[in-house]
């Protein structure tokens, strides 16, 4: 996934979660049960991010790979053309 993909997702799930929580802040329900769900909201942020952590090291890996391999690929095309 790209970063702007994985960032428009990420901004998507931020507004969710300021929408829910001030959806959660200005009901009529009483203090007990507002701090109850939104602990729950807030705990489900929590996952959400550390899914998007997840999948960002997982991107980052990838791409350290393959970048890797591309130095090595030039490092050996360069010793070859050297060595001619």
């Amino acid at each position: 996934m790209s970063n702007k993909a994985e960032s428009f997702f990420a901004g998507v799930i931020l507004g969710a979660a300021v929408g829910a929580v001030t959806a959660l802040l200005m009901a009529p329900d009483k203090g007990k049960r507002t701090r109850k769900k939104l602990n729950r909201k807030i705990q489900d942020l929590n996952h959400t991010v550390d899914d998007l952590v997840e999948k960002g090291k997982d991107s980052f890996q990838h791409i350290a790979e393959d970048v890797e391999s591309n130095v090595n690929d030039l490092a050996r095309k360069g010793k070859r053309i050297i060595g001619k």
